[in-house]
């Protein structure tokens, strides 16, 4: 499961999902977009909507990549801890891991009952760009993969008009083209 505001989904967020599947061979990966992350104080700047269609433009095609709205139709902040056990309750025999940034491991603790939900998940933690440190209690692997690509890089250099090729899948691109999205 690879959460997030993927505000917009961008090259990164892709690699690391790919190396995940690479590494681990998951049956596949989920992206799960969120609606309103309890660590953040603003909402993401696009639409859930356009989000979830730039996730779903991006991977087209992909067979390991599976996009999930399950967080978007849940009422309030999107807490991790309610997304794993439901996909524990939909695929009850599964091992499931969590995809995060050492940013967000390094928060880890501010998680709502983290540690119930390290009892559910593995977390499966990418350089970003410190290393990610043990915590006592949960299971950590290390994504050997680091990027220096941000969201909010992407948006910024959107509005100032600057180009994003690379930066972006090309569906994503001509999607923030056409819907004229972060000027």
């Amino acid at each position: 499961m690879f959460g997030g505001s993927f505000d917009p989904f961008h090259v990164g967020h892709f690699l690391v999902a790919q190396a995940v599947w690479e590494l681990f061979r998951p049956a596949r990966v989920i992206f799960l977009p969120c609606s309103h992350s309890p660590l953040k104080k603003s909402r993401p700047m696009a639409s859930d909507s356009l989000r979830l269609s730039l996730l779903r433009g991006g991977l087209r095609g992909v067979p390991w990549a599976q996009v999930s709205d399950w967080e978007l139709r849940q009422k309030g902040p999107s807490y991790s801890i309610h997304t794993a056990l439901h996909w524990k309750s939909v695929h009850p025999g599964s091992e499931l891991d969590w995809i995060l940034g050492s940013d967000q491991w390094s928060q880890i603790r501010s998680w709502r009952n983290y540690r119930e939900l390290g009892k559910i998940v593995r977390f499966l933690v990418f350089p970003r760009p410190e290393m990610p440190k043990p915590v006592r209690g949960l299971r950590m692997r290390i994504i050997p993969m680091r990027f220096d690509l941000s969201a909010s890089d992407i948006r910024s250099r959107i509005r100032l008009g600057k180009p994003v090729r690379g930066m972006v899948l090309s569906p994503v691109e001509r999607m923030i083209q056409i819907t004229g999205s972060y000027r």
